[in-house]
């Protein structure tokens, strides 16, 4: 029925893929047609509200006042990648920690297929995936923007999707390799949610925490969406990391895959 694991991988994801494009969809589209309330005036008063700790999660006034500005900051902000970014972990996690939980992993191995193909086909496979997922936004956007009558730069908007996509897949490879290098479920979520919880508090209060500029740069939200794309355009050097990091972690759960035991559940 399947060509290769990586088609066999997609075919196992289908029913994931379809209910996260349906969910986050949902949130950009929903998140857009807001504009028109939260760029009248008012919106000041609600913004200063906001205590100063927790205001880069909301954003600057001026945010809510420009179409780049509230895309920036409220699409690809963390009203979206807060759910994303569990998307991913998940998506990554069934591929790997769940099917060894279960088994499945144990019997795959048991065929005439060697390891380093599982484990990148399996990679490729949950990162189409959550690729798929993030350039479902374009389409949400795009249907919204015509409901409320307004514009955008699709190129900022595309560049912006393009660093939410790598974003997601760094998050996701985090509990790919803690999977593949522990071969534990529990290990597994314990690494990759733990990490992703701390990364989102230190960046969300690092702008008012002068103590924690430091630990920021360990958190690789610090390195998407920042300064904003959608005014700023990418920045190479961000990406760069990240990049990196996903090379280094690829590498990493790579070996530990190969050479670890893999028990029978």
């Amino acid at each position: 029925m399947f060509k290769n694991l990586f088609t066999k991988s997609l075919y196992t994801l289908r029913w994931q893929l379809f209910g996260w494009i349906a969910a986050i969809m949902f949130i950009a589209f929903f998140t857009m047609v807001l504009y028109p309330s939260f760029s009248q005036d008012g919106i000041e008063q609600i913004v200063d509200s906001v205590p100063e700790s927790m205001r880069s999660l909301v954003g600057d006034v001026a945010d809510f006042k420009t179409i780049p500005g509230y895309i920036g900051q409220q699409i690809f902000g963390p009203n979206l990648y807060i759910v994303s970014l569990i998307m991913s972990i998940l998506i990554f996690v069934s591929i790997s920690a769940s099917e060894e939980a279960d088994g499945r992993l144990q019997s795959l191995l048991s065929l005439p297929v060697s390891r380093t193909k599982v484990y990148f086909q399996k990679l490729l496979a949950a990162t189409t995936v959550v690729t798929l997922i993030s350039v479902s936004v374009i389409a949400a956007l795009w249907v919204a923007l015509l409901i409320i009558d307004e514009s955008a730069d699709y190129g900022r908007i595309w560049q912006s999707i393009f660093a939410f996509t790598i974003i997601n897949v760094v998050y996701g490879l985090i509990a790919y390799v803690a999977a593949m290098v522990t071969g534990s479920k529990g290990y597994t979520i314990l690494i990759s949610s733990g990490y992703a919880v701390a990364s989102l508090f230190i960046t969300s209060l690092a702008p008012a925490v002068d103590k924690l500029a430091t630990a920021d740069k360990f958190s690789l939200l610090h390195y998407y969406n920042n300064p904003q794309i959608m005014t700023e355009g990418l920045n190479g050097n961000h990406l760069l990391i990240l990049g990196t990091v996903a090379v280094v972690l690829i590498v990493v759960g790579w070996y530990g895959f190969i050479r670890r035991d893999v028990q029978a559940s």
